[in-house]
């Protein structure tokens, strides 16, 4: 659920911090008060792109938040994405003047897709559009789908169609393909260049790698070389000590000095044969750095030739291989394909009347359920029906699926948009979105303006049908219509003042006298006694 909603700078307001709670809640105020801007905010922090300047006048920026309960799958995407998690998910937007914002959730900046996509596994915002997009059939059939829990099915058979596209694809390239003896021979010099290139996976990095070795020893040849020479050469630095130790064990003056000069000298030994050993494992560095630096350019140019990289290689040389094979054996490869298109058409349709079958079953339950709420919401003479026409083969199945309504007796069954008035389609939205709520595993449902069209017992109607779905979700509902919001369980007021000269929008929670004023105000434009007595009655006839 929406736990608080709190904007700063935001259009008309300065600032405002809602509580929000379980149930059923209803915003009121007058037209051009704000209230669709306080579910605007909410849209902007699910993700919803700004098109208009949303800073309040003199302000930099505005800054909007929303706290939302979270759950175990919302905390395994956001776990799974680096984000911490707590029984909260707090979402922020900073927006400045130029329409740039900040996102964040947990504190943690994110992108407006991602918000999308973890908010609408929390809340769904309902408005007038969202109640004429109802009329579009792709919508209708995932709202079926949803309903006969055919995700895992569907997803079935979207791959199984892919397939089938795709060696449908491949058929049509070979019948479309000519090939002369010219093109054999260019693919098969470019298959021969590959592989007697013979490039290995890692081989680039090794390369790399050994030409910087090779490279730098052979900076550092001349320097190990000068060493040896001085070591080694006539009366060098081994000759002289090898002097030294001699002379020393000879003389008495120096015999003290014969251990020391003679360890001098065995040092001096063993360094000189670390060095040898240095320069005789790079003997050859200096020849294997010209190889390696042919056999570094010669890979180049083949990545260059084939896509860049050793996968791209790999595929070109099965692509390479796969048009030899099929100008050799061209016949062989044909009816391969032909018969993998009879499999891949009937692993497809195998796959499709079953998703059809499972989605068919529910039909009377889902047309049922949909009719008992229609009844509820005083739509006595509605019939509603689902049409389900075999189509062409496609990534959704076989079936083309549309939502069908007869409104008065007599009249035929036809398309959403045909059949129901604004205030009619408004209830039949509100039975739908009843039915279908308990599958899609949201726990808050907002009400743009739903009941536009409707007034009286209708009214009451969709109201009561709210405050019965609120039983299980929450409800937050925009309304201009009393018969509606007195079901709330809370009330909020959205009203301009002025203040220093500048008008601000304040939001505020009702207490029980002021709900009953204000419904009456609702009713009949003033809080005479006899409208608030009028709707003490109502109240009391419904809360009880």
């Amino acid at each position: 659920m929406i736990e608080q909603l709190s904007v700063k700078d935001y259009v008309l307001f300065e600032s405002c911090d809602i509580d929000f709670t379980n149930g059923m809640s209803v915003i009121t105020g007058e037209t051009g008060a704000g209230k669709s801007l306080l579910i605007d905010a909410i849209g902007y922090l699910s993700g919803d792109r700004i098109k208009s300047n949303v800073i309040r006048k003199g302000k930099d920026k505005a800054v909007l938040s929303m706290v939302l309960t979270s759950n175990e799958e919302v905390n395994a995407i956001l776990e799974e994405n680096g984000f911490d998690t707590e029984d909260q998910v707090i979402i922020s937007r900073t927006i400045l003047n130029n329409n740039k914002s900040t996102v964040r959730i947990n504190q943690t900046v994110t992108t407006l897709s991602f918000v999308r996509k973890i908010v609408n596994l929390l809340v769904d915002i309902h408005s007038q559009m969202d109640t004429y997009r109802l009329m579009d059939t792709k919508l209708q059939i995932e709202l079926l789908d949803s309903y006969a829990n055919t995700n895992g099915l569907k997803e079935q058979v979207k791959q199984a169609y892919n397939h089938y596209s795709n060696v449908l694809n491949e058929l049509d390239t070979l019948k479309n393909e000519e090939f002369s003896d010219a093109e054999l021979e260019f693919l098969t010099a470019q298959l021969d260049e590959i592989e007697n290139a013979n490039v290995k996976e890692n081989e680039m990095d090794e390369l790399e790698e050994q030409i910087h070795e090779a490279t730098h020893w052979f900076k550092n040849k001349e320097d190990l070389s000068e060493c040896l020479y001085e070591m080694d050469k006539e009366n060098g630095a081994l000759d002289s000590l090898y002097m030294l130790y001699k002379q020393a064990s000879k003389s008495p003056v120096l015999n003290a000095y014969e251990d020391s000069f003679k360890n001098l000298y065995y040092s001096l030994q063993n360094i000189d044969e670390e060095l040898k050993n240095i320069r005789d494992n790079h003997s050859n560095d200096a020849l294997d750095l010209d190889s390696l630096q042919a056999r570094q350019y010669q890979i180049k140019k083949l990545y260059r030739k084939y896509g860049g990289s050793f996968v791209s290689l790999q595929e070109a040389k099965q692509g390479i291989m796969d048009k030899i094979d099929r100008i050799i054996h061209r016949q062989d490869v044909f009816d391969k394909l032909e018969k993998e298109k009879v499999e891949a058409f009937k692993t497809y349709m195998d796959l499709a009347e079953k998703l059809s079958r499972k989605r068919k079953s529910v039909f009377k339950e889902l047309e049922k359920n949909v009719m008992v709420h229609c009844k509820d919401l005083m739509l006595e003479n509605a019939r509603f029906k689902i049409s389900s026409i075999e189509k062409k083969p496609s990534s959704n199945g076989i079936d083309d699926i549309e939502f069908l309504v007869s409104m008065n007796p007599g009249q035929d069954f036809s398309s959403l948009s045909l059949s129901a008035s604004g205030g009619e389609l408004s209830r039949l939205m509100l039975a739908l979105k009843v039915v279908f709520q308990a599958t899609n595993g949201i726990e808050t449902i907002i009400f743009d303006e739903i009941d536009t069209g409707v007034s009286g017992k209708v009214a009451l109607a969709m109201g009561a049908k709210m405050k019965a779905l609120s039983k299980n979700y929450q409800v937050l509902c925009i309304t201009h219509l009393a018969s509606v919001a007195v079901h709330a369980d809370t009330h909020y007021l959205v009203e301009k003042i002025v203040k220093n000269n500048e008008t601000i929008t304040t939001v505020h929670e009702l207490a029980q006298d002021e709900k009953i004023s204000e419904l009456a105000i609702m009713t009949s434009g003033q809080a005479s006694d006899s409208a608030k007595a009028s709707m003490q009655d109502l109240w009391v006839k419904i809360h009880g």
